[in-house]
């Protein structure tokens, strides 16, 4: 978490500071949201609820850096994004990954996804994740 905070404190703008007991109230709040993938913003950041996989997901410019909070999922990264299609100037996303490796993550993993490498959760019927996300610009 640590890594995170100083990241985002080097980033033009005010300092924020998100505790742990805030992020875990943060995170059992979104589980009362209807949809399967739940977000809120907090400042540079943002944190996320997923009971369901996400699409595959590729950024041009930007490195993700997320710390699992709760949970757990499998991250599915690197390969090819299956039926590719830009949703915005340097996004992509497709139906799922191909020739990709999995992890299987829980709490407290940091990850960090450079850009231009696909990535996708991928959860079990019944599973949920809860993830703090930093987005870094080139």
């Amino acid at each position: 978490m640590t890594i995170l905070l100083l990241a985002a404190m080097m980033a033009a703008g005010p300092v924020e500071i998100w505790t742990s007991p805030e992020l875990k109230n943060s995170a059992h709040a979104l589980e009362g949201e209807a949809q399967a993938i739940a977000g809120k913003t907090l400042g540079a950041a943002s944190l996320w609820r997923r009971s369901k996989s996400g699409e595959a997901e590729l950024h041009k410019t930007k490195t993700d850096l997320l710390v699992i909070e709760e949970g757990s999922a499998t991250l599915v990264f690197g390969g090819a994004i299956k039926g590719a299609r830009t949703t915005q100037p340097n996004e992509i996303r497709g139906s799922a990954i191909e020739g990709g490796e999995s992890k299987k993550l829980g709490p407290g993993d940091i990850i960090r996804i450079p850009p231009n490498t696909p990535h996708q959760f991928v959860l079990e019927k019944g599973q949920s994740v809860a993830y703090f996300a930093l987005k870094l610009a080139r």
